[in-house]
């Protein structure tokens, strides 16, 4: 069976929002577009406590962009984003999520940053998405969504590594930073 998952449409990633990625707004239609083409529609939403090792407010004298080492690994600090039960963390208004028949939810462990819609970082813990996938006998899965150079890229790379063929719709994904814009470079703490 042929799947399509939607990574990281959630209302803080929109223009404005804490995490925003721009031009998510116009990925609405595209996705309301695309959904009705597969029999099975999955998503992966950001979930983070409020207390997430990777929000700055959580570190004193830690702000947006500086990257910090929590045990034994570098972390980017954050704005807080998507945290578990905000409006933040609710899909987009207008994405026709009565498609979706399951969401991963990742980063929702305090002490471990998200990485893919199969996995939170250091693939310590699984968001129940390959097992979800496994019982519906998925073999190929399309990927459409938002941020395409973390989340996206590393969901069909952990796809591929399952044994589930991935392709990422490119024309259905959003990047946080354009490519002809480097985000900004901070120091690193301890």
């Amino acid at each position: 069976m042929q799947a399509l998952l939607i990574v990281g449409m959630q209302v803080d990633l929109l223009p404005g929002g804490p995490a925003e990625v721009p031009d998510s707004q116009s990925l609405v239609s595209v996705l309301n577009q695309i959904m009705p083409k597969y029999d099975l529609v999955v998503a992966a939403n950001f979930c983070l406590p409020a207390d997430h090792v990777m929000f700055a407010a959580n570190h004193l004298w830690r702000k947006p962009g500086q990257v910090i080492s929590f045990q034994g690994e570098d972390i980017a600090m954050h704005y807080l984003f998507c945290v578990k039960d905000s409006f933040g963390a609710e899909f987009i208004p207008g994405l026709h999520t009565d498609k979706i028949e399951f969401t991963a939810l990742m980063g929702n462990d305090s002490l471990t940053p998200p990485y893919s819609a199969f996995y939170d970082f250091g693939k310590k813990l699984e968001t129940g998405l390959a097992a979800f996938l496994a019982s519906q006998n998925v073999e190929e899965l399309h990927i459409a969504g938002m941020p395409l150079e973390s989340e996206v890229q590393h969901s069909a790379e952990d796809a591929n590594v399952l044994g589930i063929k991935a392709t990422v719709l490119t024309d259905a994904c959003r990047k946080r930073f354009p490519t002809q814009v480097v985000p900004p470079s901070f120091p690193k703490y301890d």
